[in-house]
């Protein structure tokens, strides 16, 4: 009795079919995996004085800082208008509108005039731009007293 190498159980593909599938079923399992391979960042954001730079802040500076956001998905579902300022020894005394700097990748910028009022004594003086999403979001805040331009990146 001969042996046929392409016969099949009922409800199955011939064996010499698996071979040829395998690269295709591997590459769309990758594919599938790449998008939920974790948590991306939704946005990068900095920080920058932009006017009013000096060495020392004191109480009554006026300083202009520059908040840059790239973001880095394309569907992001937070607004800009939902990015939240806040500041510790200082007043934000007003804003500019978000401008886009450059299409692709979505880049804007918003300037943010601020009044120091601490010296630093009681805490640093700092400010404060935070996203909240499903996709972390973004949390960053600079420093601006006692004389120091320090970044703090809490992203994530």
């Amino acid at each position: 009795m001969a042996h046929d190498s392409t016969a099949t159980l009922p409800g199955r593909p011939p064996a010499r079919l698996l071979p040829a599938a395998l690269p295709l079923l591997f590459a769309f399992i990758i594919f599938c995996l790449s998008l939920h391979a974790g948590p991306a960042l939704a946005c990068r954001m900095e920080f920058k004085v932009t006017g009013g730079e000096k060495e020392n802040y004191s109480p009554g500076d006026t300083v202009t800082v520059s908040l840059t956001l790239m973001l880095t998905h394309g569907n992001c579902l937070v607004e800009l208008a939902d990015t939240e300022f806040s500041g510790t020894g200082l007043e934000i005394l007003g804003a500019t509108a978000w401008k886009k700097v450059r299409e692709r990748p979505i880049i804007v910028e918003k300037k943010l005039r601020v009044l120091i009022k601490g010296d630093g004594s009681g805490g640093d003086v700092s400010i404060r731009a935070l996203r909240l999403c499903e996709r972390q979001g973004g949390d960053l805040s600079i420093i601006l007293v006692p004389g120091t331009k320090k970044i703090i990146k809490e992203q994530g």
